[in-house]
């Protein structure tokens, strides 16, 4: 959307507040429990069998190749951040492993000597990959501006060919005996056969809501599909496209592979586990299982007495009981409207969550869950709010901007503030004699406030590093995570003495290329109790910081 500057002139900075001191130690103690235990993954991709007793499992927003013990479930990790970021993941001839970067656009290989380079780069949207019987090596690009099919070189030395444009999202495929090409076009509901040699295509299958991996069996004469927004495991007889749905699953499906036995294996993003199929009897068995996918934003209502939290998950909106840590709720993607949120929060009547993943802000109904508004974004936006009058305030990670969204439609844009750097959590401080909004900005390691009025901002805090999620306490205090240096923080807004209230903490995964300043936010909340919650992005885990007695 476009955003519309001010006539005036920007406004000039309030003076800062009192000279920063060091952090001090704790004023009061705090006992760190879990709320959510974490998983291995944050959010389970493509799969791909090595023939040695391991799955293969592609982390993209953890950075990582994992590989998957076949008999225990235990997971252990083959490249970590910031290479391993990984929507598909192959083996080549030669049992290199390949993968493919979505949001950084790069081709990577792993030989098995464990040396990692890049193949290839600038190829945004990259998503899936396979060989084709003879070596020949093929991705394709999905999102993000591109749809597309192309032929790389294995070895890296030969740039990429484009075999196919606008195919209408070719996603997970696989060459068959044939050495045609069977996968689903995703915007069509469609399993396709493609000639990449001559780019001739036939529809095998279609009546998909939202196909996203085919894979063969073992004798080479059935796929099977994984439909995302359904939750089903389709049969599909390749020779003439009869369909029999084996298993139904969660929605949120993403990938699929099939081992030498036809067990086949399927990741689920939405729920971030992995789990068995067996197509003979449809039975269905646990191999990785988690409970959060991506905890990121955190919520949670000031007058809610049980501190139920709105938990960002990025692939899904939960609920979860602050004190008792249960899921009562999960709105997921892919089966819904639903765009991969990062942020959320709360005002009287609706929820506010911000994705620079899919770069966009949506209004919910807080008691109905209803999608009101959704408002496209492509300035790499982090945390947005809502104010009385229901004006947005937006923070765009990438222009450095704060920016206001009017609450009629067509959606007007202004801009509140510009020149922050890397602008990541809001707060409001609407109360006020002069009401304003509490920034964090990742990239200068400042807290600053800026006025609603007229946009003038005031330093609150500074030399803090990479400072994400803020939150009030009820005593007046801002809460930060402080995620450079893995702190829990304390800020009096009036002074800007930071209190460390807890160090060591498991957050702060690294950024990654195509998604702004702040990356996967560390999000904070605090009760009407005075407790603290914290998501953890490097374990996928919720905690708690109680006041001690």
């Amino acid at each position: 959307m476009g955003c519309q500057p001010p006539a005036a002139a920007p406004p000039a900075a309030e003076p800062p507040a009192s000279p920063q001191t060091p952090p001090q130690g704790p004023s009061q103690a705090y006992r760190k429990e879990v709320v959510v235990a974490g998983s291995p993954f944050q959010g389970v991709h493509g799969l791909s069998l090595d023939g040695h007793g391991h799955l293969l499992a592609s982390n993209l927003l953890g950075h990582s190749v994992h590989s998957v013990d076949l008999r225990s479930g235990a997971v252990s990790t083959l490249v970590g951040p910031p290479l391993g970021g990984a929507d598909d993941v192959t083996l080549g001839p030669d049992g290199s492993i390949y993968w493919t970067g979505f949001f950084s656009g790069r081709l990577m290989r792993r030989t098995p000597d464990g040396t990692t380079r890049v193949l290839a780069k600038d190829l945004p949207g990259l998503n899936s990959l396979a060989f084709r019987r003879d070596g020949r090596l093929y991705i394709t690009q999905l999102g993000r501006g591109v749809d597309a099919l192309s032929e790389v070189d294995p070895d890296g030395n030969k740039p990429p060919r484009q075999v196919l444009a606008n195919p209408g999202f070719l996603n997970g495929f696989e060459f068959g005996t044939d050495d045609r090409l069977y996968g689903p076009i995703l915007l069509k509901g469609q399993i396709v056969r493609l000639n990449v040699d001559t780019g001739a295509m036939e529809v095998v299958a279609q009546g998909f809501a939202m196909p996203t991996a085919v894979n063969f069996d073992a004798r080479r004469e059935n796929l099977y599909v994984v439909d995302a927004a359904r939750g089903e495991l389709v049969r599909v007889r390749a020779a003439t496209g009869e369909k029999k749905v084996v298993a139904n699953l969660p929605t949120g499906l993403d990938n699929l592979t099939v081992g030498p036995d036809d067990q086949v294996y399927v990741s689920n993003m939405v729920d971030n586990d992995i789990r068995v199929v067996n197509p003979a009897d449809g039975s269905i068995r646990t191999l990785v299982e988690a409970r959060l996918t991506v905890p990121s934003g955190l919520a949670v209502a000031p007058e809610d007495p049980d501190e139920r939290l709105y938990v960002a998950d990025v692939y899904a909106l939960r609920r979860v009981g602050g004190r008792d840590g249960k899921i009562s709720e999960t709105t997921r993607v892919l089966s819904t409207r639903l765009n991969f949120p990062m942020h959320v929060s709360l005002g009287a009547k609706h929820m506010v969550l911000s994705s620079a993943y899919l770069a966009s802000v949506q209004v919910l109904d807080r008691a109905s869950g209803e999608i009101l508004r959704t408002i496209p974004n492509t300035n790499g936006i982090q945390g947005a709010l809502e104010l009385a009058d229901g004006t947005l305030l937006v923070a765009e990670a990438q222009t450095g901007k704060l920016v206001r969204v009017e609450p009629t439609e067509p959606a007007k844009t202004t801009v509140l503030t510009e020149g922050l750097e890397g602008p990541v959590g809001l707060v409001a401080d609407t109360e006020a004699k002069e009401p304003g909004v509490y920034v964090t900005e990742v990239r200068s390691g400042r807290v600053t406030r800026v006025r609603l009025s007229d946009g003038s901002k005031q330093t609150v805090a500074s030399d803090l590093q990479a400072p994400e999620g803020i939150a009030r306490h009820p005593d007046g205090g801002l809460i930060v995570a402080e995620v450079g240096r893995k702190q829990l923080l304390r800020i009096d807004p009036a002074t800007g003495r930071a209190t460390v209230l807890a160090s060591g903490l498991p957050i702060g995964l690294p950024e990654s290329e195509g998604l702004p300043p702040g990356y996967v936010p560390t999000g904070v909340a605090v009760g009407r109790s005075g407790t603290i919650y914290l998501s953890s992005d490097i374990e996928s885990a919720l905690y708690r910081f109680v006041p001690a007695p």
